[in-house]
């Protein structure tokens, strides 16, 4: 999304831009160059529009195998369900193991790709300026080796980096090693591209530029962001690379609308990249989303914006409406009691919204107000649910365990809560807490002012988005007890109605193009001709039962012994029993 709207913006203003999407290519390179000619087969099955079901299943499973047989010191590349896994095995956060990854670039698992495709197409376009974007750290060790070899071998071309990631890691600025990185590059834009990225195309010196790092001699500089963040209305139409196509058979763009999400959950950091990251957002009008859609002349649009109010997809439908132009889309959305309404849900389904997703988060509202997210009513979870189903909406839904101060008791509730309203989910993400750099949490817990969780000194992985040094205080968590109950959860995950088909139909993009009742049916014919996804291994579980059994212990003192998930489901069932009829008694 980020440099499909820096590609607008530099060309509106006179600018020739040419896009590569590596992370795409890239990744079809290796795998072509280990499979040969059956991946050549299987992606033009992802990509075809009328390939079944099976074929779609065969497709990625053979992207499975092909990849767990794939050597590599030093990556763990695989591709799983619908996922691609690409993590450094040299690379932990320090800076200095950076500087060794650019060191042994020969062996990185995408460096032939870096050299042989991607240098001779930037050679033949002999740029004046060569900007790689950084989305996460999982791309950082990748974006490093690509710029050591592009500085190589175009020295005169000036070389930046950029993407939110930046952003989000301003405390490694201060490693005196971080330093040695720009014999790699020039600069760092940190900030929003817009206007940092058009002056420095145009030649100006990175000290003049605003949200822009910097080598001076041996020391790294910041200049401020700019006072004057871009108006979001005057943004040109994003220009995509058609060259690339996503794994999907017809082209969905993301739509990026709003600066930054107007809510401040403690746990996120998203947006940090955003100008006015923690303030008021900069709003692009319903028209100008309508008609960007128009230009792009998309039917089905990926909202990438953090929150996408229920008031803004009503005009957007509308405008839309106005204009002739017919588009769904899937957005982030809260768990707002507006959804109670079923007649509401119908509205956003009538106005194009066709899947949601929505942090859920916790079953406890003393934890939702903890982090900052007192609307979210869990009592109202499950009919909230049932009325985004019943109007046709695919839903996914995020859950966060070890949340500090939460006990794990109330994180296994989530095993109860999914088997009772799991029916109306068609994606489920559960994930650890992570002490997030530059969330409202990290703040928190730097000045001790954190509920149940302890910063270590001495942050030795700065280049981490998520903070690892950090110990529970209260309640009996501890790290070991929270990854358990997590794996109590990707059970649960790997049990559900729809595991199977969304593992074979990866990512809204591929998803939207069936209805809930179509996917039903394909979930059925699955289950019948092929073989179930494995569970979480025998060992791992057992494991976790048992570090579940001793919380549950500790915390409440029940005396039960969980030898399988089904004791553990039961067990969170009575436990959610047991809240109904203390509330009941209470109210």
């Amino acid at each position: 999304m980020g440099i499909a709207y820096l590609a607008g913006f530099l060309q509106a203003r006179g600018h020739s831009v040419v896009q590569h999407y590596g992370h795409i290519e890239a990744v079809e390179y290796v795998l072509r160059r280990h499979g040969g000619e059956p991946v050549d087969k299987a992606l033009a099955t992802v990509r075809a529009p009328d390939a079944t079901v099976l074929e779609r299943h065969d497709a990625r499973v053979l992207f499975e195998r092909i990849s767990a047989g794939i050597p590599s010191a030093t990556e763990h590349f695989t591709v799983q369900r619908n996922n691609v896994i690409c993590d450094s095995r040299l690379f932990k956060g320090d800076v200095g193991q950076i500087l060794a990854a650019i060191d042994q670039r020969e062996r990185h698992i995408f460096h032939d790709y870096f050299a042989e495709i991607e240098l001779a197409r930037i050679r033949a376009v002999t740029p004046d300026v060569v900007g790689i974007s950084v989305a996460d750290e999982r791309q950082l060790v990748s974006a490093c080796v690509l710029a050591s070899l592009v500085r190589e071998q175009l020295p005169r071309t000036r070389l930046l980096m950029g993407g939110n990631y930046w952003s989000r890691v301003t405390d490694a600025y201060r490693d005196p090693r971080f330093a040695v990185l720009f014999d790699h590059w020039d600069a760092i834009v940190y900030s929003e591209g817009f206007q940092p990225m058009a002056d420095l195309v145009e030649g100006a010196h990175p000290a003049t530029v605003p949200g822009v790092v910097r080598r001076d001699g041996d020391t790294v500089r910041l200049t401020p962001r700019t006072p004057a963040p871009v108006n979001y209305e005057t943004l040109p139409t994003p220009v995509f690379d058609r060259g690339i196509r996503q794994w999907c058979p017809d082209f969905v763009p993301p739509l990026y609308t709003m600066s930054n999400c107007p809510m401040r959950c403690g746990f996120c950091s998203i947006a940090a990249g955003s100008d006015t990251f923690l303030h008021k957002p900069r709003v692009m009008s319903e028209r100008r989303v309508a008609e960007h859609i128009a230009a792009l002349g998309a039917t089905r649009i990926d909202f990438v914006d953090e929150y996408l109010t229920i008031p803004r997809q009503l005009k957007i439908g509308r405008e839309l409406a106005r204009i002739g132009h017919r588009a769904s889309w899937q957005c982030y959305l809260t768990a707002s009691d507006q959804l109670l309404d079923p007649g509401r849900c119908q509205a956003l389904a009538e106005a194009g919204c066709t899947a949601v997703q929505l942090g859920l988060e916790s079953l406890d509202p003393a934890t939702l107000r903890q982090e900052a997210k007192p609307w979210n009513h869990p009592a109202n979870y499950g009919k909230i649910l049932h009325n985004l189903y019943d109007a046709g909406i695919q839903v996914h839904v995020f859950i966060i365990v070890g949340v500090p101060g939460e006990p794990i008791n109330r994180s296994l509730r989530w095993l109860s809560f999914l088997e009772e309203h799991g029916d109306h989910v068609l994606t489920i993400k559960s994930g650890r807490y992570r002490l997030t750099r530059r969330a409202p949490d990290e703040l928190l817990a730097t000045q001790h002012r954190l509920n149940g969780l302890q910063v270590i000194d001495g942050d030795t992985q700065p280049l981490n988005l998520n903070r690892d040094q950090f110990r529970y205080t209260t309640g009996g968590l501890s790290r070991k007890r929270v990854e358990a109950v997590r794996d109590l959860l990707e059970e649960a995950c790997h049990r559900h109605w729809a595991y199977q088909i969304t593992s074979s139909l990866p990512w809204w993009t591929n998803r939207g193009r069936y209805t809930l009742d179509e996917l039903r049916t394909a979930a059925a014919h699955l289950r019948a001709r092929r073989p179930a996804e494995p569970p979480v291994p025998a060992g791992h579980l057992k494991r976790s039962l048992s570090k579940v059994t001793s919380a549950l212990h500790d915390e409440l003192d029940l005396r039960v012994t969980l030898t399988s998930f089904e004791q553990a489901r039961d067990t969170a069932t009575r436990l959610r029993a047991d809240d109904e009829q203390h509330a009941g008694a209470v109210s």
